[in-house]
């Protein structure tokens, strides 16, 4: 931990021994122990706060990748692939002339009325048509004979 080696401790027991004395040498290592136990004891918490910080930094960095995977457009993306210059987009823009809105629907509306009553008639003159030419034909078969 330190890098000392046997000898560098010998040296320092010795001097232990001679500046402290025999009689007190064992309260001072306790002491000592006791010093080193809470170096380690914050070691070790400030440690866990450090490794808190990270896992938590961590968390908000997938949670940022995980909200801009929510906020990612497939289409515009696929869009921009495709037809980066818009020109596909271009080939394919009508003009708002031709979209129908509120007002012109109600007008075709009617219109479409128009063209049922127009088709009835129609069909009732194709009949009465039909029915004059069969009576045409039925007189000129019975004149032939």
């Amino acid at each position: 931990m330190f890098d000392i080696g046997w000898t560098e401790i010998t040296v320092i027991l010795v001097i232990a021994i001679i500046v402290i004395g025999p009689k007190d040498l064992p309260k001072v290592l306790r002491t000592v122990g006791q010093w080193v136990a809470r170096a380690k004891a914050m070691t070790r918490d400030f440690r866990g706060h450090v490794d808190e910080m990270i896992r938590e930094t961590e968390i908000d960095e997938v949670k940022k990748q995980i909200d801009s995977i929510d906020k990612f457009d497939a289409n515009s993306a696929l869009e921009n692939t495709i037809d980066a210059d818009g020109d596909i987009r271009e080939a394919f823009d009508f003009d708002d002339s031709n979209t129908i809105d509120s007002n012109d629907q109600s007008q075709n509306e009617g219109s479409i009325d128009d063209n049922r009553e127009l088709s009835k008639r129609i069909d009732e003159d194709t009949g009465r048509d039909a029915e004059n030419f069969d009576d045409s034909l039925d007189k000129l078969k019975g004149s032939d004979t």
